[in-house]
């Protein structure tokens, strides 16, 4: 089953350790009724609470993920797009190695569409 094309994906994750990807990829956003701006929601479709609450491009946001409770997630750089978005993030679970970026985007990835193909 093909998921929803309006969700933007996190797909890829740099810098941090495996721990901060995983609990980064798969989150995704997904628009709101009111013109350029986003919610960010966790893979089991719950709602992710930010501060500040919607999203926007230019907007630095901060959050918590329930895989690493305590851990304050903060993104800068925001940009977003109905197609695509990205941005810089730093969490203080560790001293070093505590930031990076990532990309997400629309429609699924390439594995889920050649899954989906049979390939």
């Amino acid at each position: 089953m093909r998921d929803d094309p309006k969700k933007i994906k996190i797909d890829t994750v740099h810098g941090g350790d495996p721990r901060d990807h995983q609990a980064l990829k798969r989150n995704y956003f997904l628009p709101t009724t009111v013109n350029d701006t986003y919610l960010f929601y966790a893979p089991s479709n719950d709602l992710i609470p930010t501060d500040p609450p919607v999203l926007a491009t230019g907007l630095d946001f901060s959050f918590e993920l329930k895989e690493m409770s305590g851990v304050t997630w903060s993104i800068t750089n925001f940009e977003i797009t109905p197609e695509i978005a990205n941005g810089n993030w730093t969490n203080d679970h560790q001293i070093e190695n505590d930031e990076g970026t990532f990309v997400a985007q629309a429609g699924g990835t390439l594995e889920e569409e050649a899954s989906a193909a049979g390939g």
